[in-house]
């Protein structure tokens, strides 16, 4: 199931929700020395839940069931300690569910300090999970779980960035204004390298979202790698209410009057990622409306992305009733094709702006818009990312009650079928360069210099809009003349 309906109400990260009861999930009952153990008894219903999901709804539907166990067992190893997987002679023999209960057994018999059991099958879930090699499927334990569907609300715990991986590594996509990221001055591109002390290397990105949520008032130690240079931030965490959608009020004074002058209305998506979304932007785009504007910048770098449903329903502002929006393909290969329904297109000239953080739900609008041919793009190729997940909500009959899975489920194509996946969609007009790139040549210059110089560029991309804008505006006008 691909979850594109509008109908369904589905949540997202670029994510369909699932919260499913325990009369969907059926499990076997647990046999064997420690089937009288309660949390043991969960903790093997957890690990059956979790492998069902991955066998069920796992975009590949072949996968290397032994080596998922294999992970799963060399996890309860690590979280157990070198000590412990020393005693019990190193390396996991793991591939079937039987020996990785047993080994779990034999942890908690000859391991004393090794933690409680649910820490034991928490780590062979996740670990059962990171074999499967997709950084986008993994373990929401209960914290997390929470703090997704709290983060839809639109607000959550933490210090105010969005992050993802790219090329293995995790990275800050943007900080959330006025928050204490933005304050401590981190910046898009910066790499996190250690969460208070932990490296993240191999680092599952709802892990390291984890790690640096927590309550309000206490710190997070965050080592972060910066062109050549690494340095270490302290920061506090605070109530982070994230804004969905921004009109021109940020920008500067000059390009302010210029746009209004022009009778070009602008508006900042920055995260699809809040039920209300589509409906935050509808408020934005009234309010473009009323304004008279003729022409439309609609400016989505730094965008990571969100919830599915929200990109859809703002991508069907822009097209005509019956315009393909985007392909999906499920495990199977089966295609599902979502359309524009709106019979209120917005009909006016629109400039998209994009860069290498303008990923996955903004994707599916930026390339919804190119292919219809309603929309330029200007800016820098996107971040490259068509992957759907499903958020599984685990039964409450399993350990731990609250946990989630996020499962890659399917991958989508624009609506000329191309398919983006780690290489971006390319801007009509390519304006400028990524800000890595730039940073890079400009290595060795005060961090106020090469700040200046990203702001510089960042404000040329935007110009670029504005004059390819002015210039359709113009033709429009003569036309109207000559007829």
């Amino acid at each position: 199931m691909t979850h594109i309906s509008r109908s369904r109400a589905p949540l997202v990260l670029l994510l369909a929700l699932i919260v499913a009861g325990s009369a969907v999930w059926w499990v076997t009952s647990p046999r064997g020395q420690a089937a009288g153990d309660a949390a043991t008894a969960d903790g093997r219903r957890l690990i059956e839940a979790v492998m069902r999901t991955v066998r069920t709804s796992y975009i590949e539907p072949a996968v290397d069931e032994p080596g998922l166990y294999a992970g799963a067992g060399n996890a309860v190893l690590e979280a157990a300690g070198k000590p412990c997987a020393q005693t019990l002679g190193g390396a996991a023999q793991t591939t079937t569910p039987p020996q990785l209960y047993a080994l779990i057994d034999r942890v908690r018999e000859r391991c004393p300090g090794a933690g409680e059991v649910e820490r034991l099958y928490l780590a062979a879930a996740r670990g059962l999970l990171e074999a499967l090699g997709d950084p986008y499927t993994r373990l929401m334990e209960p914290a997390a779980f929470k703090e997704f569907l709290q983060e839809t609300q639109g607000f959550f715990y933490g210090i105010g960035i969005y992050i993802d991986l790219k090329d293995e590594h995790l990275i800050v996509v943007q900080p959330i204004e006025n928050t204490p990221a933005a304050r401590a001055g981190l910046r898009a591109g910066d790499r996190i390298t250690r969460i208070n002390g932990t490296p993240t290397a191999g680092m599952a990105l709802q892990e390291a979202v984890s790690r640096i949520r927590g309550p309000e008032g206490t710190t997070v130690r965050l080592t972060i790698r910066r062109s050549d240079r690494e340095f270490e931030v302290s920061i506090v965490r605070a109530r982070i209410s994230f804004v969905t959608a921004q009109g021109p009020a940020q920008l500067d004074q000059s390009v302010r009057a210029s746009l209004r002058a022009s009778g070009i209305g602008y508006i900042n998506l920055v995260t699809f990622n809040h039920e209300r979304a589509a409906a935050i932007f509808a408020q934005e785009l009234a309010r473009v409306r009323r304004e008279g504007a003729k022409a439309l910048i609609l400016d989505l770098r730094n965008n990571g992305g969100g919830l599915l449903d929200q990109s859809l329903e703002i991508a069907d502002r822009f097209l005509p009733r019956g315009a393909v929006i985007l392909q999906m393909f499920d495990r199977n290969g089966r295609q599902e094709t979502s359309k524009a329904r709106s019979r209120d297109q917005l009909g006016i000239p629109v400039v998209v702006l994009v860069n290498e953080f303008s990923a996955s739900a903004s994707e599916i609008v930026a390339g919804a818009l190119q292919d219809n041919h309603v929309a330029t793009i200007v800016g820098v190729r996107t971040f490259g990312k068509n992957l759907v997940q499903n958020i599984v909500g685990l039964p409450p009959n399993s350990l731990p009650m609250g946990a989630g899975v996020a499962v890659s489920t399917s991958k989508w194509l624009t609506p000329s079928g191309r398919d983006i996946n780690k290489r971006g969609l390319t801007p009509d007009v390519v304006a400028g360069e990524t800000e890595e790139a730039l940073r890079e040549r400009l290595k060795g210059r005060p961090d106020a210099e090469v700040d200046q110089r990203v702001q510089q560029m960042r404000q040329a991309q935007l110009q670029r809009g504005i004059d390819i804008l002015k210039r359709r505006l113009r033709r429009t006008l003569r036309l109207q003349a000559a007829a």
